[in-house]
């Protein structure tokens, strides 16, 4: 085969054009996902561009709905004072100038929080603030690190001998080696880390329940619509047909935040007399999203043009009913176009905010996408949670694609026609 003289650059042309194409498709979801494990809630880690600097996770913590336990890196002088008082979270601590220290356990916690870690250590700093290095400290700098841990009576056994252990009900003394200050450091202070419960704010894994629930159930009952009605006015002939068709045409024109006024006045009026339309219900919310099939009906139209309508004729002339014809003829050539229809409505509504927005106002019957808002405060932007969630609601669409993959790479008409 003879190859052109721009072949090579066409085949080089093509490679850059997709790997900048998957840059852009990967790159916003690498960085949410990046964020998701990023400590505290900012959105530029200041030493490293995707991987996180210091990971965590207490956003998918949260948003799986369990406790989480974690610990802040905290410190105290000790220049010019006979002890300090502060609480690590754990407790109440005194510590004194000498090195000695009591700590007298919070009771506060529940069964579910244990165990909690702290520690505490001398560490020296300069004047602009970094520790200052000497023989016996560790990789951090920090001097007779000890390490303590919150946790019930009964699993004491657990921990080692290197391991200050506290109950609940109880207080623990102990103390750290405090040296003069080596050369070149300027202050003397106590390292400790304030340790801290968080629990989950809002329920994220009840508003993905609804989210799979609604989007399961509405793309049911479209695909069922959809296609008794693609049928109807693909292969049955009836008056008004094609004005039907045009209208249904002309509607997709408009945008559908244009409806959202009219739909809330409707539900709100019908509401009152039907249960199933009222305000502040999924039965509403799905009944409002079946309004969204007049390009389904068209898609399914189309590809049941490309069916050999003699395939029907001959199962009328064996005495099949239009029905029969239509679910034992049709539908099983039609499985591809059907999966497609399936994923692309379950798609649409998991990632649908503006209806559900102003129909559902319950915390508690919110779906994923109106419910992540909540973290996006104006005063308070809890970006880790915010992306832990983003992250999650991406799990059910990748599940049903998956699920329906092998459905879109059948044959078209596989089996329909010997030969």
């Amino acid at each position: 085969m003879v190859k052109s003289k721009s072949f090579t650059a066409r085949i080089w042309g093509v490679h850059i054009f997709l790997i900048t194409f998957l840059f852009f498709v990967i790159y916003p979801l690498a960085y949410v996902v990046s964020i998701s494990f990023r400590t505290g809630h900012t959105l530029v880690d200041p030493e490293n561009f995707l991987i996180p600097s210091d990971p965590t996770l207490e956003h998918w913590a949260l948003a799986l709905d369990q406790n989480y336990t974690g610990m802040n890196p905290l410190k105290k002088d000790l220049d010019g004072v006979d002890r300090v008082t502060f609480n690590n979270g754990i407790g109440d601590v005194v510590f004194h100038v000498d090195g000695s220290w009591t700590l007298t356990a919070n009771t506060s916690f529940s069964e579910a929080d244990f165990p909690i870690q702290s520690y505490m250590a001398i560490a020296y700093l300069n004047k602009v603030g970094d520790k200052v290095a000497l023989s016996g400290a560790d990789p951090d700098g920090f001097i007779g690190r000890q390490q303590i841990v919150l946790d019930l009576a009964e699993q004491r056994s657990k921990y080692g001998p290197d391991v200050l252990f506290l109950d609940p009900a109880g207080s623990l003394s102990s103390a750290l080696t405090v040296y003069a200050k080596p050369p070149g450091a300027t202050r003397t202070t106590l390292q400790y880390g304030g340790a801290y419960v968080s629990k989950p704010v809002f329920p994220v894994l009840s508003w993905l329940m609804n989210t799979v629930k609604i989007a399961v159930i509405t793309a049911i009952l479209v695909l069922l619509l959809s296609t008794t009605s693609a049928y109807a006015f693909g292969r049955l002939g009836f008056t008004g047909k094609g004005p039907m068709l045009k209208s249904l045409l002309v509607i997709q024109m408009f945008p559908n935040t244009l409806f959202l006024t009219a739909l809330y006045l409707i539900f709100e009026k019908l509401g009152s007399f039907i249960g199933l339309m009222e305000l502040n219900s999924h039965s509403a919310l799905i009944i409002g999203y079946m309004g969204s099939m007049a390009l389904n009906i068209f898609m399914i139209i189309g590809y049941f043009d490309t069916i050999d309508p003699a395939m029907e004729e001959s199962a009328w002339i064996d005495g099949a009913t239009p029905w029969q014809t239509f679910y034992k003829i049709l539908l099983p050539l039609s499985v591809p176009i059907l999966a497609v229809v399936f994923i692309l409505t379950f798609i649409g509504i998991v990632n649908e905010y503006p209806l559900a927005s102003i129909l559902i106002s319950d915390l508690d019957k919110m779906t994923l996408a109106v419910g992540a808002q909540q973290y996006i405060q104006a005063q308070n932007a809890l970006w880790g949670d915010f992306a832990a969630s983003a992250v999650l609601a991406g799990i059910p669409i990748t599940i049903v694609f998956l699920i329906c993959q092998k459905f879109l790479v059948s044959g078209l008409t596989s089996g329909g026609v010997k030969g």
